[in-house]
């Protein structure tokens, strides 16, 4: 696992809750706050070396170090993550999420207009329903391990047996094995075979040990937020925004990206061919972070709540 540079620690919330962070990069360069996925911790971006920018990467409620939040919504998390942001003397900053962290990453855009500065959507889940329609009458999520995750939701009691079951299945077997177990059953695209074998997949496991080390409150939670309305319209996202996507991708399928790209019209798609949901990741890490560095240094010194603006053309 690449470590260099990590820092971590906790903040304490007005309310009194800790959250966990990690931060990774140059601390004097441009701030960025880093959503994680599903399910996940701040030790997620540990996998791969960061440079050029400040990557802050937080625990959300119930994972890793960070307490939980009953009852937690979608939108509690901006004000967390604005907390964060001032305890850590940050005035504007970009956000990133991956995956499951999408959702989240999307409510601070969506919420906090005067200071994001710049938004990356990776891989991510988007809103629920959205989309074509599937022939199980669901929307983007139809056909990939996302839909799966929704459909639990929707029958009572099943999120906290399912999480209670992976959570026993993940902290109580050695990484090594776990990994063999995932690489011949998991279903996966041959992209992301080959990443999780050639050395990623034993860090992918032990950030996910980390994410339930106190429990499966964080992931019940996130799984049922998922599923249900969310609270705001990406439409009226105006920060200059990317979204990244692999077409190989059977956890969150590629209309996911679709949905994003109609839902926040300013947005640039980049669609990877031959890419799936871990490759996409450990293969682009440095042409994504370029790209939304690029396009939060050009509109750090404006007002991006003055008016959606286009992405500019990306260098990386």
């Amino acid at each position: 696992m690449y470590l260099g540079g990590l820092r971590s620690s906790t903040i304490t919330l007005p309310d009194g809750r800790r959250l966990g962070i990690a931060e990774y990069g140059d601390p004097a360069a441009l701030p960025v706050l880093y959503c994680h996925g599903f399910p996940s911790c701040r030790l997620e971006p540990s996998m791969l070396p960061v440079s050029g920018i400040r990557l802050i990467a937080v625990d959300r409620p119930g994972y890793g170090l960070s307490d939980p939040l009953s009852g937690r919504t979608l939108l509690d998390w901006p004000q967390d993550i604005a907390s964060v942001a001032d305890a850590l003397g940050l005035g504007r900053f970009a956000v990133a999420g991956v995956s499951g962290g999408a959702p989240y990453a999307a409510a601070c855009a969506a919420r906090l207009k005067d200071r994001i500065i710049g938004l990356a959507l990776i891989c991510g889940i988007a809103p629920p329903g959205e989309g074509k329609e599937g022939a199980n009458g669901a929307g983007w999520e139809a056909g990939g391990a996302a839909a799966r995750l929704m459909t639990l939701d929707r029958l009572p009691g099943t999120v906290p047996v399912i999480a209670a079951l992976a959570r026993r299945l993940v902290v109580g077997v050695d990484s090594p094995r776990l990994l063999r177990t995932l690489l011949r059953f998991g279903h996966l695209p041959e992209p992301d075979r080959a990443v999780l074998s050639a050395g990623f997949g034993i860090p992918v496991l032990d950030n996910f040990r980390e994410a339930l080390r106190q429990g499966i409150g964080g992931a019940v939670a996130d799984a049922r937020i998922y599923a249900r309305p969310w609270g705001f319209d990406p439409a009226g996202i105006v920060a200059p925004t990317v979204i990244w996507h692999g077409n190989l991708d059977n956890q969150v399928p590629v209309a996911a990206a679709e949905v994003y790209a109609r839902l926040i019209p300013h947005a640039r798609l980049c669609l990877l061919e031959g890419e799936g949901h871990f490759s996409l990741v450990v293969r682009h890490h440095h042409a994504i972070l370029a790209s939304l560095f690029a396009i939060a240094e050009r509109y750090a010194g404006d007002d991006v709540t003055s008016h959606a603006r286009a992405c500019p053309g990306l260098d990386a």
